[in-house]
């Protein structure tokens, strides 16, 4: 056991530990991009992981999932070897796509590898407060990154590109050192079609299984997809690219502490992860009206805010779903996150260059509040019905 989650543990701190990832959309800024440019890059790079999302399930519940992982990381890699050839506009494009196919083929599929190889081992009951600890060291990987991306700043992009394809390598490793698990029995003997109607059979059909997959995919949505827009908040109030780097480093300083105590929390009635929800919008929302050095604070707090709710809800459908349609279900879910931050990329690159980066940040803090209240108001909706 030790052994198999010191494996896990490198592989998830490797696949962040990026240099190039808190400053990427810098970077775009630094080339000339224009705000309706980045907001292209980065819609196509999400329609490129939601179309591959469902598809992505299936594959990974068919075939090897460490294999899966480990070819999607050199995927990644071509992609940064693109943008340091190519630093404009088509360069990005191209680059961002590669990014994209290598979500679509790890998110779901890293989670299904690692509930059943618990299952297989009796320690199940303990997935939250391992998968939280997974998301502790992919927030480390990304602390530690923003703090050699703070240094190598000083060299150029280039540099940061060149130590990002390192990690590359090494995550592509650890990858590869996973436990071979064989794919579930019964998608063995299902031909493609007929196991992608299964999977999203039971994602949509039960009740619960459909509540948790659309509240988290609002997470993922409002909360990792905002994520990629921080570094231009902070370079729109005036940090200097280093100190940028930093904060990125004490966002996910915030965020790794919270995945370490998130299965402490797990407990805590649905009604309370709604609350605190609404309250992530509303403290988004004030960030953007202060919009000064010291919002970056709210900004973290925030972060820290929809990654606990992020575990939380992931371990509860881990729980909830078979384990032979269980990469399907987990990619129906990052389907419905993609989708909804492309509506997000759609909608705030327009609105920033329309208005400004302010009222987009302020825009996407009130929808999370009213989505957060929404959501506490619908069981007495619910009554009123009845």
């Amino acid at each position: 056991m030790t052994s198999f989650l010191a494996r896990v543990y490198a592989f998830n701190f490797f696949d962040k530990f990026i240099l190039i990832f808190p400053l990427y959309t810098v970077m775009f800024v630094d080339a000339g991009l224009k705000p309706v440019e980045i907001t292209v890059c980065l819609t196509a790079w999400s329609i490129t992981s939601f179309v591959l999302q469902v598809p992505s399930g299936v594959v990974a519940d068919r075939w090897s999932r460490r294999q899966i992982l480990a070819w999607s990381q050199l995927v990644r890699g071509a992609g940064f070897v693109v943008w340091l050839l190519y630093p404009h506009f088509w360069g990005f494009f191209v680059g961002l796509q590669l990014w994209g196919i290598k979500s679509a083929f790890t998110s779901g599929t890293f989670e299904a590898l690692l509930y059943d190889e618990l299952k297989a081992r009796g320690e199940a009951e303990g997935y939250i407060r391992i998968f939280g600890r997974t998301r502790a060291v992919q927030s480390g990987g990304v602390l530690l990154a923003a703090l050699g991306a703070s240094v190598v700043a000083r060299l150029g992009y280039d540099a940061m590109l060149i130590a990002s394809l390192v990690s590359v390598g090494l995550a592509f490793a650890a990858a590869v050192s996973l436990p071979p698990a064989p794919p579930a029995a019964s998608a063995g003997v299902q031909d493609y079609l007929a196991h992608l109607r299964l999977g999203l059979a039971a994602a949509f059909r039960e009740r619960a299984v459909l509540s948790v997959l659309a509240f988290s995919a609002i997470v993922l949505a409002l909360g990792a997809g905002l994520e990629e827009f921080w570094p231009i908040f902070g370079a729109k109030v005036g940090l200097t690219r280093p100190v940028i780097a930093v904060f990125v480093g004490a966002q996910n300083a915030v965020e790794m502490l919270v995945s370490l105590i998130a299965y402490r929390l797990s407990g805590l009635p649905t009604r309370g992860f709604y609350a605190l929800f609404g309250l992530g919008g509303l403290l988004l929302a004030t960030a953007a009206g202060i919009f000064t050095p010291s919002a970056m604070l709210l900004l973290a707090l925030y972060s820290g805010m929809m990654k606990l709710v992020a575990v939380v809800f992931e371990g509860r459908l881990q729980h909830l779903i078979p384990s032979d349609r269980r990469a399907t279900i987990g990619s129906v879910k990052s389907f419905l996150a993609q989708v909804g931050i492309t509506i997000l990329y759609m909608s705030f690159g327009p609105l920033a260059a329309w208005a400004s980066y302010r009222i987009a940040f302020a825009a996407c803090g009130g929808v999370g509040l009213c989505i957060g209240l929404g959501y506490l108001a619908l069981p007495r909706l619910r009554r009123a019905e009845g």
